[in-house]
């Protein structure tokens, strides 16, 4: 992580999206469409086209030997205002030739770091970053979700190879990888649309756009 955010642990709001068109346009529509969530997002970087042209263009996995993968990799600076105003790293990622990992990190502890500028989490405001999920969702009707420390959905696809690489399929996470490798996050959003989930062993509820929202563990667990 850059000095953005520094310290931790880090809460990560996370969610998986399809390639379905060219990389500019899609990555675009990403940032673009953070001005239709309820929160308000503030953009820091000032030189946002010029990352957004790195992640097009893409770096090889290994700069020594350029017939390595290509990584297409941006990161960018936000203020995110929940009930307080907080900083955030957004992370965009191409995993794979159709997966794209979309990712909000926060510094997550209940401590401020005031050296840092950073606030910790008060307990009544966990609830802040549910509600952030619920509307990631109903804006990019992603087809999973969740939030968890230090860790992304890519958990789900219970692979430890190195990004970008097909195992990360779009089509390659599937609703039993969703709940057997559910156990290190706290919630999870499953888009419905794709396939229906059966026998949740966990609390849920269901929302809008087929979306089912799975209360795994608790944010102090």
């Amino acid at each position: 992580m850059s000095e953005w955010l520094r310290g931790g642990p880090f809460l990560e709001v996370s969610f998986l999206m399809k390639i379905r068109e060219d990389k500019k346009k899609l990555v675009h529509s990403v940032i673009n469409n953070l001005s239709l969530l309820s929160e308000k997002i503030e953009l820091v970087d000032e030189n946002t086209d010029e990352k957004i042209d790195y992640f097009l263009k893409g770096e090889p996995f290994d700069e020594a030997d350029p017939t390595t993968p290509m990584m297409h990799s941006l990161k960018l600076h936000l203020y995110v205002h929940l009930t307080r105003k907080r900083k955030a790293t957004l992370q965009i990622e191409k995993v794979s030739s159709n997966g794209l990992l979309v990712n909000f990190w926060f510094y997550g502890s209940t401590y401020d770091s005031k050296e840092w500028g950073q606030i910790g989490i008060n307990e009544e405001e966990y609830v802040d970053f549910t509600n952030l999920l619920i509307h990631l969702f109903s804006v990019y009707r992603f087809k999973v979700g969740g939030i968890g420390f230090e860790v992304n959905v890519l958990d789900l696809f219970n692979s430890s190879e190195t990004y970008p690489n097909e195992c990360y399929q779009f089509e390659n996470v599937l609703p039993n990888h969703v709940l057997q490798n559910s156990s290190h996050f706290i919630q999870l959003i499953w888009n419905e649309k794709h396939k229906n989930l059966s026998n949740i062993p966990f609390n849920y509820r269901r929302l809008h756009h087929e979306g089912v929202l799975i209360f795994l563990r608790s944010f102090t667990d």
